[in-house]
């Protein structure tokens, strides 16, 4: 029986002092600005692991006021999926940086430094909201048809030459989170591949991972022709949003279904989703197999120490 993963919960905290709000300089990666927090302990509540981290990374004793929200976009964080309770709290004194912080300081809400990591910008815009209107932020659509419209906006622009019309949802927290995506182009008559570009590595916001992969399914896949304005209609746009991928240690913990997986040897790179395995009916030896063809490798070739594998998981997104 496969154990589900589930995100893993974590609290952050809006520390208003005197002349500003407490951010911490992370020492460790990913680097840069970010609101004190950190993992909920087995057997605590979410209210003491925000005033225990706090008083651990900045040494304030902080007063818990109000509750923010609640974030959880899966690419928040690109080493893992975490959810966040953010709390906004009340200290008095000046930080003094402690446990993984390499420094702690205050800065006026308006003057806030760069860069700030995971969802924090999208964190603290919303703290200012709840400032300036006195309401809470509220919570966000579905993610799904955003996305989907995004895809396609940015494949008509880049198919007819015309600039891009992104939808203002689009600037809401999920769109500015790093991601990575695959965006796949099937004909919807007989459901034929007709492009097929994505990004494994989260290194710009989703949505703009989103659109330069929908432009160059349509016309950078040299497997085909470029897509022409004739058949926009009946093309079909699946996007597959990934999670950070990690390495594959025992070949028999492929799971079927679940993962994608990503082949390395040397300048050798394959890569294929997970329901490339599910719509060929392929096992986990097939699948291995697979990839290594991908990549150009003999189909044995993922049993050679000198391959690297790694696995990631997709949440799809297709068209109706």
């Amino acid at each position: 029986m496969t154990r589900p993963r589930n995100p893993y919960p974590t609290v952050d905290v809006v520390v208003e002092v005197e002349g500003g709000l407490v951010l911490i300089e992370r020492a460790h990666a990913p680097r840069g600005w970010a609101l004190p927090g950190g993992f909920i302990d087995y057997g605590e509540s979410p209210e003491d692991a925000a005033r225990r981290e706090v008083m651990e990374e900045t040494g304030l004793e902080v007063t818990l006021t109000a509750l923010l929200g609640v974030y959880g976009a899966p690419g928040r964080d690109p080493r893992q999926h975490n959810l966040s309770v953010v709390y906004i709290g009340h200290a008095a004194g000046a930080p003094r940086a402690g446990d993984d912080a390499a420094s702690a300081s205050v800065h006026p809400v308006d003057a806030l430094p760069s860069p700030l990591c995971f969802d924090h910008a999208a964190i603290l815009d919303d703290y200012r909201a709840l400032l300036k209107t006195g309401r809470a932020p509220t919570p966000t659509p579905p993610r799904g048809p955003i996305v989907l419209a995004a895809a396609r906006d940015a494949i008509r622009a880049a198919v007819t030459g015309t600039p891009p019309e992104p939808g203002a949802d689009e600037r809401r927290a999920f769109a500015r989170v790093p991601g990575a995506a695959f965006v796949t182009l099937r004909r919807r008559d007989d459901g034929a591949l007709r492009g097929c570009i994505g990004e494994l590595v989260a290194e710009r916001p989703l949505m703009e991972s989103v659109r330069e992969c929908a432009a160059g399914a349509a016309l950078r896949d040299p497997r085909f022709p470029p897509v022409t304005v004739e058949e926009l209609p009946g093309l079909r746009i699946g996007v597959s949003l990934l999670s950070p991928p990690h390495r594959l240690a025992d070949p028999e913990a492929l799971e079927v279904g679940r993962h994608g997986i990503l082949l390395e040897r040397g300048a050798r790179r394959g890569v294929l989703l997970p329901e490339v395995a599910t719509d060929a009916g392929w096992d986990r030896r097939a699948l291995l197999e697979g990839v290594c063809r991908k990549a150009g490798l003999d189909a044995d070739a993922w049993a050679d120490p000198a391959t690297r594998l790694s696995v990631f998981e997709t949440e799809k997104l297709v068209e109706p």
